[in-house]
């Protein structure tokens, strides 16, 4: 699943169980609505990560940076030459 849909979905999730329109969310987020929109739809076209994680934050998450699980290229050059 594509990453950025998953935050979608949570941050969607997280509105609708507080109850909160995307107009709410918009203004405790220092955002317009239609900013709101485009992120819930997973349409981050001309969305910034800053904006997404001021949304993130009311809801008490974060981005974080994870591995794939695919090995880097450093990793494959240590695994050939060990």
């Amino acid at each position: 699943m594509n990453s950025l849909f998953k935050i979608s979905e949570i941050i969607l999730y997280e509105r609708k169980k507080r109850k909160w329109s995307q107009q709410s969310l918009a203004d405790y987020a220092g955002l317009n609505r239609t900013t709101v929109g485009k992120i819930e739809r997973n349409d981050y076209d001309d969305v910034g990560l800053r904006k997404v994680e001021r949304i993130l934050n009311l809801f008490n998450k974060s981005l974080t940076v994870a591995d794939t699980g695919l090995p880097t290229l450093d990793q494959l050059k240590e695994i050939n030459n060990g």
